[in-house]
């Protein structure tokens, strides 16, 4: 079988985390040739893409099983032919992880990338505080260890008690 007669088809699929949420027993088998038409299957965040790469043939019995099914073919246009995969041919779908990254990214709202940004923000504004130089007085420039050390005798409270007064609850 030749590279030329594959065809890459895809699916998009929104993720269902309602344990409550019933889904329809043809779900999951409807493929295309067209990635944007994947794309706009998947339009709420999660959601993830999987494709496959299938011979032309399989492809086409997969047009010709979605015509039979009733389904509307409004949709079809040039760019987009809809397939609906027997189950054996399903199992060939995998997640593409480029393409579900992009469309995840392109379903988060506004403000969610703005909180994102704003945590992707935080790691960087701790590194810079913590290795930008802070001004050193004009008595500490000379000291040593030693002095820095006989400076701190006498000002720790870590093992006393602090002082306190006996009151009523």
């Amino acid at each position: 079988m030749g590279i030329e007669n594959l065809v890459e088809i895809f699916r998009g699929e929104n993720l269902n985390y309602n344990p409550f949420k019933k889904t329809a027993g043809k779900v999951g088998r409807f493929v295309t040739d067209n990635i944007e038409y994947a794309k706009a299957a998947a339009d709420k965040f999660p959601a993830i893409i999987k494709s496959a790469k299938i011979p032309k043939a399989t492809f086409l019995k997969s047009m010709e099983l979605f015509d039979r099914s009733g389904q509307p073919t409004t949709n079809r246009t040039s760019s987009s032919n809809l397939g609906l995969l027997d189950k054996a041919d399903k199992s060939k779908l995998k997640i593409n992880i480029l393409k579900t990254l992009g469309v995840n990214i392109k379903n988060l709202t506004p403000l969610a990338m703005q909180g994102l940004n704003f945590l992707a923000s935080l790691p960087a504004a701790t590194v810079s505080m913590v290795l930008q130089s802070t001004p050193a007085n004009a008595d500490e420039v000379n000291m040593t260890l030693e002095d820095f050390a006989k400076l701190n005798e006498g000002s720790t409270n870590v093992d006393k008690a602090l002082p306190s007064e006996a009151r009523d609850m």
